[in-house]
């Protein structure tokens, strides 16, 4: 029988390496079985589950719970949902937990964006595995000075070994496969780009994505396939010696024929509002995600070193939400404050007051612009409560990050807040 008691003692026992796997299947399996409030509400007295909710979602997310009621009572049509943000969503414990939890609700349709960052030398989500014959030149949108443009992902890859080649496989997660039957490609076009063979996970050849292609869209190229795929293995192909040099790369999107959730993942260690700002092709290559909710989880990175600038930030906020208003014009937009974390100083790690005025700071727009937010630094336990958390072994030594475990607990506390205005939003439709 499952009770909150031996959940609890089962959970206690979970370690981070071995049991995150275990952890996703027995909360489905416990929130399947009619609970109306997660887990983590009891084992974790000291957040604050009262104020665990969706501000200005009255209005503002309207058009995207709309589109939730519609695919579940039509179970046809799909809601898209971008989640921006820095170290915290690259890993994608956070965010990994929300879509699978969406689409275990309203349907499976697809993977979503993905970025090959072992490719890039950086950590990688574990739900998928990239791989290379070659070393590719890399940057991720932090280091803005230098010469590579940034596109959707936040981050570029570029080659111009014409042998170079990049295998991606998906691996399914608990109740849902990811299995894909479109596949497309953010990259370079052009003549001086080289042309890009498509194969599946077997080797053989599906299509070639042609340098001098026309499409829809300047950077994206798309591939169907007749049964759903697992691999992709993508292959430089040189067809013109004279004048093809390099292969650049922004982003990978996966995609099933089915109704459901399409959740893309934007994480960027170390990312900051201002740097997606500063992302040349990032604000152009968005909407071909036709977003209908916009998630965007930054700040911990401008409160992090000393020095913090309110104004600064603010001004940063404003610009990134005018443009994704001004790009993505019907998409609604969701901030979340980052949680209390410490900081490095001559004594050693000590607690961040700047990170109290940051989701201020925050706070203060979302509620003069009539933007939905969700305090997590509040609901967390507010200034100090990075304490508790690695006490209760939820977060990483750092006392930044979270653990595998400290993200899961957060997403059941968004996506219980999420949904709580969710089926408010139906009352009221009555």
């Amino acid at each position: 029988m499952i009770t909150i008691k031996n959940i609890n003692r089962i959970l206690g026992k979970v370690n981070y390496k071995g049991g995150l796997l275990f952890v996703f299947m027995l909360m489905s399996i416990f929130l399947s079985a009619g609970n109306t409030d997660t887990l983590v509400y009891f084992k974790y007295p000291f957040i604050n589950k009262k104020i665990n909710r969706i501000e200005n979602d009255s209005s503002s997310l309207i058009p995207f719970y709309e589109g939730l009621y519609q695919l579940q009572n039509q179970k046809q049509g799909r809601v898209n949902i971008v989640h921006i943000g820095d170290s915290h969503i690259q890993a994608d414990f956070f965010s990994g937990t929300i879509r699978q939890k969406l689409q275990l609700k309203f349907g499976n349709a697809g993977r979503g964006l993905v970025f090959p960052y072992r490719v890039a030398k950086s950590n990688e989500p574990t739900s998928y595995k990239s791989s290379t014959n070659k070393v590719w030149d890399s940057k991720r949108n932090v280091f803005y000075e230098k010469p590579l443009p940034i596109g959707i992902s936040g981050f570029t890859i570029e080659t111009i070994d014409s042998s170079a080649e990049i295998s991606l496989l998906l691996k399914d997660q608990p109740w849902l496969g990811y299995g894909f039957t479109k596949f497309s490609l953010f990259h370079e076009n052009g003549k001086n780009n080289y042309d890009i063979s498509v194969c599946d996970g077997l080797n053989c050849e599906k299509g070639v994505f042609k340098s001098t292609d026309k499409s829809t869209n300047l950077f994206v190229s798309e591939l169907k396939f007749d049964s759903p795929q697992q691999q992709i293995i993508l292959r430089n192909k040189c067809s013109d010696t004279s004048c093809q040099r390099a292969t650049r790369i922004y982003g990978m999107l996966f995609e099933n024929d089915s109704a459901g959730v399409l959740y893309n993942m934007i994480g960027v260690n170390g990312a900051e509002y201002k740097h997606f700002n500063m992302s040349k092709y990032f604000l152009e290559q968005l909407p071909v995600l036709n977003p209908n909710l916009v998630i965007v989880s930054l700040g911990t990175n401008e409160a992090f070193s000393m020095g913090f600038d309110k104004e600064s930030f603010r001004l940063n906020i404003d610009t990134l939400i005018n443009n994704l208003k001004l790009t993505n014009p019907e998409a609604s937009i969701l901030l979340t404050t980052p949680g209390d974390s410490y900081r490095k100083s001559r004594k050693g790690r000590v607690k961040n007051p700047d990170l109290k005025i940051a989701k201020e700071t925050m706070i203060e727009y979302c509620q003069k612009n009539n933007l939905a937010y969700w305090d997590l630094y509040e609901i967390m336990g507010g200034y100090g409560s990075m304490a508790k958390l690695f006490a209760a072994k939820l977060s990483a030594k750092d006392k930044v990050h979270l653990n595998g475990l400290g993200y899961t607990v957060e997403a059941e506390l968004f996506y219980k807040a999420l949904m709580d205005g969710y089926e408010k939003y139906i009352e009221n439709k009555k």
